[in-house]
């Protein structure tokens, strides 16, 4: 029976970089998320200076259509973001689970070599015993 120490060890390595790799991805989702509530404010000011008047219109349309272009930008940012947050979620639960595998043969292992070291030293007491019995019966 091998020990698997190193086998843990490792995959909690990786389940470390995983969760922290993780961590990143839902950061950027939030930055992502904070960029789309700026774009709509600066829509919303435009908008605003157009309706006080003045002669943007023309130029305001341009700013839309560039806005609803961002928008579609971040819409599929924000898309693939999501794809490898899920990625990173699957792969993280793989880890774990295989390093909750090791971890439980591990202790398995060790059960059994604990049990094993108790029946020994019970037959190793047995065998003094009988000996001292034997030797007393001898006398």
């Amino acid at each position: 029976m091998a020990d698997l120490t190193a086998l843990i060890r490792l995959h909690k390595f990786e389940l470390d970089e995983k969760r922290i790799t993780l961590g990143e991805l839902h950061a950027a989702l939030t930055l992502l998320e904070r960029e789309k509530v700026a774009l709509e404010s600066a829509l919303a000011l435009e908008k605003k200076a157009v309706d006080a008047g003045g002669d943007i219109h023309f130029t305001f349309l341009l700013y839309v259509e560039k806005v609803r272009q961002q928008r579609l930008a971040l819409e599929q940012r924000e898309e693939l973001l999501n794809k490898q947050i899920e990625k990173a979620k699957d792969s993280l639960m793989e880890t774990f689970g295989e390093l909750k595998k090791y971890e439980m043969t591990q202790e398995e292992r060790e059960r059994l070599a604990a049990e094993e070291r108790r029946l020994r030293e019970s037959r190793e007491l047995d065998a003094i015993g009988l000996e001292t019995f034997r030797r007393q019966g001898e006398e």
